[in-house]
């Protein structure tokens, strides 16, 4: 089994990269995983939560996973040496000033993620249909820590795999259940 990412984009961003405009995405952080991996779009309810905007959000996919992509590459880049490509406005939809907002101004990294082989699913997937899959250290989502072996067995393992009831709120290493 192969790990995936599942990242939350907000609705506005999900549209841009669903009508192929958007084809970089920008993150603070990226997986440590080898390229190509696949990454599973979870459209996030978006800044907005209102009342209105609650009696909706299964019209707009919002707090779905509406479909996946490859990321065959990524690129790391410092706001030092940041001098806002042309390429990068077109393909991330961002201008400068809003990729400096996002990461911060002084000797801050950012990733680029290339987005490619886009699917949007027809009919979109729940949370409870990925697992949470733990990366063996000190486990968010149960608290443990791996400390020692002992004969009977290890003290506080994390047992490695949930079902996903929350969205992460940048990105996270995933398995889907039906693969």
């Amino acid at each position: 089994m192969n790990k995936s990412v599942l990242i939350s984009i907000q609705p506005k961003w999900c549209e841009l990269i669903a009508s192929g405009k958007k084809t970089i995405e920008v993150r603070k952080t990226a997986p440590k995983l080898e390229t190509p991996f696949k990454c599973y779009i979870y459209q996030s309810h978006g800044k907005k939560r209102d009342y209105f905007s609650r009696q909706i959000q299964e019209y707009f996919n919002q707090g779905k996973v509406i479909g996946e992509f490859v990321c065959d590459r990524i690129s790391k880049y410092n706001t030092n040496c940041f001098d806002g490509e042309d390429s990068l406005k077109t393909t991330t939809c961002l201008d400068d000033a809003e990729i400096m907002d996002y990461v911060g101004y002084l000797d801050k990294s950012f990733y680029l993620w290339y987005i490619t082989d886009l699917k949007i699913y027809d009919k979109p997937k729940e949370l409870w249909e990925f697992n949470y899959l733990c990366t063996g250290k000190k486990c968010s989502k149960c608290q443990y820590e791996v400390r020692e072996e002992l004969p009977f067995g290890k003290i506080g393992v994390c047992c490695g795999r949930y079902h996903i009831t929350r969205p992460f709120q940048s990105w996270g290493y995933v398995e889907e259940l039906s693969e």
